[in-house]
């Protein structure tokens, strides 16, 4: 009948060293369970908020040390500066490494009377947009599909120069109260086969321009329109045959002008347009 080998004296010490392991391991885990014996509470240390100083509900930023002032760098604020409501919170961030020393940039992303709002101190603000390929492209149109408008204020927030294309058959670059000026040193041009390809539309309420077509009086008709100065051009375009040789005779400034003729029974009609 065969019998199981009987092991080797080899095993021996490799099971010697495991026993000793365990053993180590059981003393290791129960000295690590056991309280402290001094019966000291062990020392937690708190991490401490640094002080913010500004106002912000949440900020973040250098310093705030003794001897070193807090620097922010982004902040959020209950408030914004253009509308210091509660409940009108603003996004803000710092600049400050700038190109002028001690001349510290922000830039807020918060609300306004009228709607959201971006705001800086800073004397300029610049948008880098398109990946070099065909240039960037700024563009404006309404979430209900009623087009955009652009609007550029005067100093005291009275006027405006606006490029609306709300209507889309009608673009539109216009005024307020006061005369638009275009200036460019190259001149104007246009990229029309005419240079104005539907001509001048002027409002006839306007007073720079309208339609004589009766009051001749002895060769002579006067014009009544505000809109006339000393330096205006009256420019004259008759609609019917005149009678005569006519011109434009005198200018009362802000009032009216005269056209007259070399002919008394002078019945003449005329389109006229006022070019200060």
């Amino acid at each position: 009948m065969a019998h199981p080998p009987v092991p080797s004296r080899l095993y021996w010490p490799a099971l010697t060293l495991a026993a000793a392991a365990l053993i180590l391991a059981a003393i290791s885990l129960g000295v690590a369970v056991q309280q402290p014996d001094s019966g000291a509470d062990p020392v937690v240390i708190v991490p401490t908020a640094t002080p913010v100083p500004t106002g912000a509900m949440w900020s973040l930023g250098t310093g705030g040390w003794e001897g070193e002032p807090y620097h922010e760098w982004v902040a959020v604020y209950p408030t914004s500066t253009l509308w210091n409501i509660l409940g009108a919170p603003s996004l803000r961030l710092f600049d400050h490494a700038p190109n002028e020393p001690g001349q510290d940039r922000s830039f807020e992303i918060g609300f306004y009377k009228y709607g959201p709002t971006l705001y800086t101190a800073n004397h300029i603000v610049e948008f880098w947009i398109g990946s070099g390929e065909g240039g960037g492209t700024l563009s404006v149109i309404g979430n209900d599909g009623t087009g955009g408008q652009l609007e550029v204020r005067n100093p005291t927030d009275t006027d405006h120069i606006s490029l609306d294309y709300r209507q889309a058959d009608r673009p539109r670059i216009s005024a307020g109260k006061n005369p638009l000026y275009l200036a460019a040193d190259g001149g104007l041009v246009s990229e029309s086969p005419h240079t104005f390809a539907r001509g001048f539309d002027v409002p006839p309420q306007s007073g720079h321009a309208g339609q004589v077509r009766d009051g001749w009086q002895d060769g002579a008709v006067t014009v009544p329109t505000r809109a006339v100065s000393s330096g205006s051009l009256v420019l004259i375009t008759p609609v019917s045959e005149p009678r005569g040789r006519w011109w434009v005779d005198a200018i009362s400034a802000g009032e009216s002008f005269t056209v007259r003729s070399t002919a008394p029974e002078e019945a003449m009609a005329f389109n006229w347009l006022v070019i200060n």
